[in-house]
């Protein structure tokens, strides 16, 4: 019984350790990005991001390549805020693949569209590499169709990948059990080539 008990105390402190490594060993990466707003952006949130798509008149499917074209052209792919909420990514103007994607479902959501972020462990992406990615299940009147702020064909409407294993809904509780993680490893590939992309 204490053995049990102690293996039961053990678990949790050894995971809260690791959390707290892997955010440690992301800590100077995000130092070295500025604080505040991406130079020659404005402040800019995503409820006045929705207000302003809705000011467009645009709808359907063409409103959601209006919010997609959004998230893109301001979130700059970034390696050092992994730890920002979507919400403050999207205002800062910075954004790894998942913020991005969190980003957009919020804002298709604001629009009144059913999203869902989703990911696969393994995708083949336009450059022949294979990795994990975050990207955005849009449903409007009983069709679905995936949509992405990096790896995406505006014209023909698709995304540019191929996801290889399958594609599961990105929950919540995923998203911060990954966290720590996906910053690691963010600060790690910065580390490795003093670059965000």
């Amino acid at each position: 019984m204490k053995k049990r008990l102690l293996f039961l105390a053990i678990v949790p402190i050894t995971v809260l350790a690791g959390y707290l490594g892997l955010a440690l060993y992301a800590l100077p990466a995000m130092i070295t990005l500025p604080k505040g707003i991406r130079p020659a952006l404005k402040s800019f949130t995503l409820p006045q991001a929705a207000q302003r798509l809705l000011d467009t008149g645009k709808s359907g499917w063409d409103l959601v390549e209006a919010a997609r074209a959004l998230v893109a052209e301001r979130m700059q792919y970034c390696r050092r805020n992994s730890f920002d909420r979507d919400e403050m990514a999207f205002k800062r103007g910075y954004g790894f693949y998942t913020q991005q994607a969190y980003a957009l479902v919020n804002l298709l959501t604001r629009l009144g569209f059913e999203a869902k972020a989703v990911h696969a462990y393994r995708n083949v992406f336009p450059d022949g590499q294979i990795g994990g990615h975050t990207w955005v299940r849009v449903s409007q009147n009983g069709e679905v169709k995936y949509v992405d702020s990096i790896f995406y064909d505006a014209e023909s409407r698709e995304i540019t990948f191929k996801p290889i294993t399958k594609v599961n809904n990105h929950t919540t509780l995923f998203k911060y059990l990954t966290k720590s993680g996906e910053a690691a490893l963010n600060a790690h590939r910065y580390y490795c080539t003093g670059k965000d992309w």
